[in-house]
């Protein structure tokens, strides 16, 4: 499962073959990874060119930082946490740090959060009656509300996780339009390369910043920008992947189905 916060060039490529594994209009040729726009397919009638982006819940703010910065801090303090005890060579735990939903910190912190959380692992293995508990008064880091410890004798090395469990909200046409309308003025430019353009909103089922509900009126919604053609592309199980979405565009409405298929 690709799960990555950002995309790299090995999984834009993986959501691009699995699109075009799904999507019956993919145009022929061979695919060529490229910049600006990310991947080239030279085909018999011209290049087309494909940019990827990512979709997330939740954008920037003055109060408030996105759910997957959020999300990488705590991922960023339980990766620290397991190094510094691992380094002890202690027995092997699985422990789960439970933070407050909107819990976030700097890179500064992170090594302070850390070190808290592999000294009471530590402490925890002294205990001869697992599992263990830490709970908020005891752990006395703010934004850190439990410490689940578990002793598992037959793994190799210990497992840290920073679960994130929330409501799933739905996906807005504001949202998608917003990520068009910064993706659009770079249209241009792919042009000098490329005769024709789409463009690829990836939403990936399993990232919490990025999971969505997609209502009805995100099928239906007639957007503005100047690709060729938009598509969202919700990444699923395998048992349960549907087709992309073609997003309806204002100056050439299709009359395709909700879905490409």
């Amino acid at each position: 499962m690709v799960a990555a916060n950002f995309l790299n060039k090995e999984s834009e490529f993986f959501y691009l073959s699995r699109f075009q594994e799904l999507c019956p209009i993919f145009p022929p040729g061979k695919i060529c990874p490229d910049e600006r726009p990310d991947f080239r397919v030279n085909g018999p009638n011209g290049d087309v060119g494909i940019e990827l982006t990512n979709y997330y819940r939740e954008f920037s703010s003055d109060i408030l930082p996105p759910l997957q910065a959020r999300q990488s801090a705590r991922h960023k303090i339980a990766e620290e946490a397991k190094r510094i005890y691992d380094l002890k060579r202690l027995p092997s735990l699985v422990v789960h740090v439970h933070f407050d939903f909107r819990f976030h910190c700097g890179q500064s912190e992170v090594h302070a959060f850390g070190q808290r959380l592999a000294d009471l692992a530590e402490c925890s293995v002294r205990d001869q009656k697992p599992p263990w508990i830490w709970r908020r008064d005891e752990i006395q880091l703010n934004g850190v509300a439990l410490l689940d410890i578990r002793r598992i004798t037959k793994m190799p090395e210990s497992y840290w996780s920073a679960p994130l469990a929330s409501f799933v909200p739905e996906v807005s046409p504001a949202q998608l339009q917003s990520i068009l309308d910064k993706k659009s003025s770079l249209c241009a430019e792919y042009r000098q390369k490329c005769g024709v353009v789409w463009l690829l909103i990836i939403m990936n089922r399993f990232n919490p910043a990025s999971f969505s509900l997609i209502p009805q009126r995100i099928q239906d919604h007639v957007f503005t920008h100047d690709f060729d053609s938009a598509f969202l592309f919700f990444y699923d199980r395998a048992d349960e992947q549907k087709p992309p979405i073609l997003l309806r565009k204002a100056a050439n409405p299709v009359t395709v189905s909700e879905t490409v298929s």
